[in-house]
């Protein structure tokens, strides 16, 4: 009896694993850029494009960073002017409309680890000069004093990059949002509002 049992215990625990790996290649999940005929859209990197009132702004989903949603985010000043905006005021918007605010810089390490270093996909650079490279000639962005220490300030063909970090929505939602509101051209006095366009796709990737 024991040497019948013993290999349907050994084919019973073989399945019960091909099962447990199975469902898990199932829930992977990829962040990909959603088809908007006013975006560019790189396809090696995921990255999405769009140009404002002189300003071109870039989102590109980091796959990688598995514990939260993760964005990066250039922004390229070609206005003549300076322009601003408020990083902490971005949003992640899913399709069962709420909205979910960036994590706090306090809180980066609990999800992140404390050794966690940010990066772009390695094929970005690139990628992204081979479809414009007039934008390699953008300067980095410059520090400059101003009394709202939270507002990052780009002078005229300068760039700034930072990375956005959400509570995970991606595991609920089919499609996302990461919303840039409101960068200012206080010489113009306008705003230009960013939202990139995403969608979900779980399992594997081909």
């Amino acid at each position: 009896m024991n040497k019948l049992t013993q290999p349907a215990a050994g084919i019973i625990s073989l399945l019960l694993v091909s099962t447990i790996f199975g469902c898990s290649a199932l829930q992977t999940v990829q962040i990909v850029p959603q088809f908007d005929a006013e975006a560019v859209i790189l396809p090696q990197t995921g990255t999405v494009i769009y140009e404002k009132n002189g300003i071109t702004a870039i989102a590109v989903p980091l796959n990688d960073v598995k514990a939260v949603d993760a964005f990066g985010i250039l922004m390229f000043n070609q206005t003549g002017n300076w322009i601003s905006f408020k990083a902490k005021d971005c949003q992640l918007l899913d399709q069962a409309g709420n909205i979910t605010k960036p994590i706090d810089k306090s809180q980066e390490s609990f999800y992140l680890g404390k050794n966690f270093k940010p990066k772009m996909p390695p094929e970005f650079t690139m990628e992204l000069f081979r479809h414009d490279s007039t934008l390699r000639a953008a300067g980095s962005s410059v520090a400059l004093p101003r009394e709202d220490i939270e507002r990052t300030t780009i002078m005229p063909n300068h760039r700034t990059q930072f990375f956005l970090y959400f509570r995970k929505r991606s595991i609920k939602s089919t499609s996302l949002r990461v919303i840039v509101p409101k960068v200012s051209n206080d010489f113009e006095d306008t705003e230009t509002t960013f939202v990139f366009k995403f969608e979900v796709v779980k399992g594997s990737l081909k």
